[in-house]
């Protein structure tokens, strides 16, 4: 199975860091970046790495080159940087009819991203309290997914993060992308497969082993406290 790695942003809310590095290459820990973690948890049955790159591409492809292990890796460069659903659509001539995608810049466990691969259609999310910062998941009785909120940020009590993980179909690309929102010019993966899951059953896995998201500063220094422990 191919996993698709998005990892063409700019990491502009991790700056300085990421004025000469890409995000998903800052170091955790001494020699071991964030998506050397990722790629650590892929499961045994991913057989081709596919890179979304842009910022800082040639650092990334000169790490990994073209295999790692046993696992080959491919490079599709995003140019215009309009949000993950066409990062996603970059790769729509060479995916085959199942795959994956993880963000670059967050950390999973093996242990959840092979449950997720068990589904056709599913995405990853975590358990949190408190005031969303990103999607927040809406799903109904069967814990299908039904709706995926990005704004507005009301403070809630528990609520479902999108941990932007998804393990997708072909069928994801007879859907046109849609905006994170109507003012926006970004147009975002899991706002599409809310559209998706009007339509067919789109699972929703919950967190059960290690998940850090990496947007700030703050959250890379909480990362490398947790491997240090």
């Amino acid at each position: 199975m191919q996993v698709v790695i998005l990892a063409a942003g700019k990491g502009a809310r991790i700056k300085p860091l990421s004025n000469d590095t890409p995000k998903p290459l800052l170091e955790i820990i001494p020699g071991v970046s964030i998506v050397d973690k990722t790629i650590e948890a892929l499961p045994e049955a991913i057989d081709e790495i596919i890179f979304v790159v842009n910022y800082h591409q040639e650092q990334i492809r000169k790490k990994y080159g073209n295999k790692i292990g046993n696992k080959k890796v491919t490079y599709v460069v995003h140019e215009k940087l309009d949000g993950t659903a066409k990062a996603l659509w970059q790769c729509v001539d060479i995916l085959k009819n199942d795959f994956m995608v993880l963000s670059g810049d967050d950390i999973y466990s093996r242990e959840d991203l092979e449950r997720l691969m068990k589904h056709s259609l599913a995405l990853l999310v975590a358990e949190r309290s408190g005031t969303p910062k990103g999607g927040q998941v809406i799903v109904n009785e069967k814990q299908r997914l039904t709706e995926i909120i990005d704004y507005p940020h009301i403070k809630l009590g528990k609520y479902l993060f999108n941990a932007g993980a998804y393990k997708l179909t072909r069928l994801f690309f007879e859907f046109e992308p849609v905006l994170i929102r109507k003012d926006s010019k970004e147009y975002g993966l899991p706002q599409t497969l809310a559209q998706v899951a009007q339509k067919h059953e789109v699972m929703v896995e919950k967190t059960k082993g290690l998940y850090l998201q990496i947007n700030t500063l703050e959250d890379l220094e909480k990362a490398k406290k947790a491997f240090k422990k």
